[in-house]
């Protein structure tokens, strides 16, 4: 079903919607981005949808459905429009608020007729598991409830929304479904040895996640340091974490001198792979729409940028790496 995700594609470039979830407090935490204005979300929604860009991902757990809930309202104003649309499950709160992961059967069918319900659609065209660990058990994992969901027209296809490139590997050996969503940017590239070469490569559509290496791509922060409100996920990120993030990002000045500057030309690099199916930034307003889109009309990254890239920042932060 990868293959019919690709021909319905009118872009390469999709649109997140993890940021529509709002702070996304869990156990006391935010896991979010913040709040978000409904408004500027339903706008953004439709200005990507003219522009030609019809492929969106959600997860149930966003703002507890609440990103759901937005692509609906939206989509039911422009009911003319194609939508690709992704979503997620696993990741639920128990009844006393406490986080846990759920990828039973029971559990399963339960999330698809929640999705739909929200999002108000007959069909989800892609179900992801939602960051499983990366030592997932895929060898007694049974995919016939997927396989029974697709014969029901509950969906198209399935696959894996990984939490890191290791865990990703693991379910390409396995050859569990047929899309996978993965990290890949300017700072981060392992999928390109670990998981774009591997000999059943063919048979996924791969998703490039976090493009902009979760907005430490962004032109500001080159000559001043961010300031994260408390309310975002990223002001509890660990130091060591922010710091390679920022140091790293400040290597890659010379792209901001490219067209569109810094941002842009990160999603250039990730739209350069041609592995990459397509690639979801996270928008929260027509402008970020439109600039975004400038990065697809622009096209790949010339050869010589790529190998800038790769000289600038050679690899990820160790710490970052399975302990051998």
């Amino acid at each position: 079903m990868s293959v019919s995700i690709k021909e319905q594609l009118t872009s390469r470039l999709g649109f997140g919607t993890w940021q529509f979830g709002g702070p996304n407090v869990v156990n006391g935490n935010p896991t979010g981005w913040g709040e978000v204005d409904k408004a500027d979300a339903i706008r953004a929604v439709h200005s990507a949808l003219e522009q030609g860009i019809n492929f969106f991902d959600t997860a149930d757990s966003y703002g507890r459905g609440q990103s759901e809930r937005i692509l609906q309202e939206a989509f039911a104003q422009k009911p003319d429009l194609t939508k690709l649309v992704c979503t997620k499950f696993g990741n639920r709160q128990l009844p006393d608020g406490q986080p846990t992961q759920d990828y039973s059967a029971a559990y399963l069918v339960e999330a698809v007729e929640g999705s739909l319900s929200r999002l108000g659609l007959d069909t989800l065209d892609l179900l992801l598991l939602h960051s499983p660990p990366d030592a997932f058990d895929w060898a007694n994992y049974d995919p016939t409830p997927f396989e029974k969901l697709k014969q029901a027209g509950k969906i198209r296809a399935y696959g894996v929304s990984s939490r890191s490139v290791y865990g990703a590997k693991r379910v390409l050996e396995a050859g569990f479904g047929s899309a996978l969503e993965v990290i890949y940017n300017a700072l981060d590239r392992r999928a390109e040895e670990l998981l774009f070469t591997a000999s059943n490569a063919g048979d996924y559509l791969f998703i490039g996640r976090v493009p902009l290496a979760s907005g430490f791509l962004n032109p500001a922060y080159l000559t001043q340091d961010p300031v994260f409100p408390q309310d975002q996920y990223r002001y509890y990120l660990p130091d060591r974490d922010r710091d390679w993030l920022l140091t790293s990002a400040r290597k890659l000045a010379f792209l901001d001198e490219q067209p569109g500057g810094l941002a842009t030309s990160a999603l250039r690099f990730s739209l350069s792979s041609e592995a990459v199916g397509v690639v979801i930034p996270g928008m929260r307003n027509e402008k970020q729409v439109l600039a975004n889109r400038q990065a697809e009309k622009l096209g790949p990254l010339s050869p010589d940028l790529l190998a800038r890239i790769r000289q600038a920042v050679p690899d990820v932060a160790d710490h970052w790496k399975p302990k051998s």
